[in-house]
């Protein structure tokens, strides 16, 4: 299954960090994350997945993104392979409206969200990623897959 994940980022160059619904049956979990979705059959290109689930989750619109050169790889709660293409996508401000995955937000400089976002990998590394990212340069100059 082709999934999305995209680290938000405003004007501000703060990053948006999701408190997800720890009641949601199939999101749930009680952690700070970022947008994450699935890729459907009717998104032509993966930027389009990327654009719609920050929609759909936030109700902010992308006006550009950028693929990271990272790819997760890994099996979700139902055994299905999975693989997450990481985007970072910046946003002009407008108002937030989460849907049911989320029951909160916070915008926050790149030191605050790493404290608090809820991550599998290296913090450091990530700290590195994002800064860049929000630079509009790859920290990954190759695709890598973890």
């Amino acid at each position: 299954m082709k999934k999305i994940l995209t680290f938000i980022v405003n004007e501000d160059n703060k990053i948006l960090l999701l408190h997800n619904n720890p009641l949601d049956p199939i999101h749930g979990g009680d952690i700070w994350y970022t947008v994450t979705g699935g890729v459907e059959e009717f998104d032509r290109t993966l930027e389009d997945a990327v654009k719609r689930e920050v929609k759909e989750e936030t109700n902010l619109e992308v006006i550009d993104t950028m693929y990271l050169n990272i790819i997760f790889k890994y099996l979700n709660r139902q055994g299905i392979e999975c693989l997450e293409y990481v985007y970072i996508s910046f946003i002009k401000d407008g108002s937030i409206i989460l849907n049911e995955e989320n029951i909160g937000y916070k915008w926050l400089d790149i030191g605050e969200f790493i404290k608090q976002v809820y991550w599998y990998y290296d913090k450091e590394e990530l700290i590195n990623i994002l800064t860049e990212g929000i630079n509009k340069e790859l920290y990954y100059r190759k695709e890598v897959v973890r």
